[in-house]
């Protein structure tokens, strides 16, 4: 059992993580702007008001936690310039070192950087909605490999899609995406992989794209 800090907790990757977490066994302090949008009780789920670009904001809920995990993420990324993930990380990693907490488990994507990824992404995903989002979520990746106290893990799924958790075998590899992997993933299964990556040191600081 662990003390788990969720990040993005309302939103649908986050409720998934929520549930899972809850499921097994762990304590959850989730953090949200507005509580009402968190349907989920328990008696180990402590749903608490943060802002995510405040370290004070979060350091205060995140003293005795064992890992962060974030499912945060932006609806912008085609006319308007995305701050979100460069910024917010900056605060979780401010909070995280005064609250003595160094493990945290974070989602980007494939392809955030200018490395020939896969076709779908690099001619039509990108150019015409994707391009900012990825650019931010892989500066974000930047800032984490810089960070040598931060134990960090940064997740790169494909598309994501609704569903229920399944059982399916989750490809990885250490590269800005799955060669072969399919393009969409169950957001469901996205949270089954985080929760997997606290229970080994195989995915610590690493970034990793999944797929099925």
């Amino acid at each position: 059992m662990m003390k788990l800090f969720i990040l993005g907790a309302t939103g649908p990757t986050g409720q998934c993580l929520v549930t899972q977490a809850l499921d097994a066994g762990h304590e959850v302090t989730a953090v949200v702007r507005n509580p009402d949008k968190m349907t989920t009780t328990h008696d180990k789920l402590k749903v608490v008001t943060g802002d995510i670009f405040s370290e004070s904001s979060l350091q205060e809920q995140m003293s005795g936690q064992d890992a962060v995990l974030s499912c945060l993420g932006s609806h912008d990324g085609w006319m308007a310039e995305v701050t979100l993930y460069t910024e917010s990380i900056k605060s979780i990693v401010g909070a995280m070192r005064a609250a003595n907490v160094t493990r945290v488990i974070c989602l980007t994507a494939w392809c955030t950087t200018d490395e020939k990824g896969t076709f779908m992404i690099d001619w039509i995903m990108k150019p015409l909605f994707l391009k900012k989002i990825l650019k931010n979520m892989g500066t974000m990746e930047e800032y984490l490999i810089g960070c040598e106290d931060i134990n960090y893990t940064v997740v790169k799924p494909p598309g994501l899609g609704s569903g229920n958790v399944t059982e399916k075998e989750i490809k990885t590899e250490f590269g800005q995406y799955v060669n072969g992997g399919a393009q969409r993933i169950i957001r469901a299964d996205v949270a089954r992989f985080m929760i997997s990556c606290l229970n080994t040191d195989t995915w610590e600081k690493k970034l990793v794209s999944i797929a099925y």
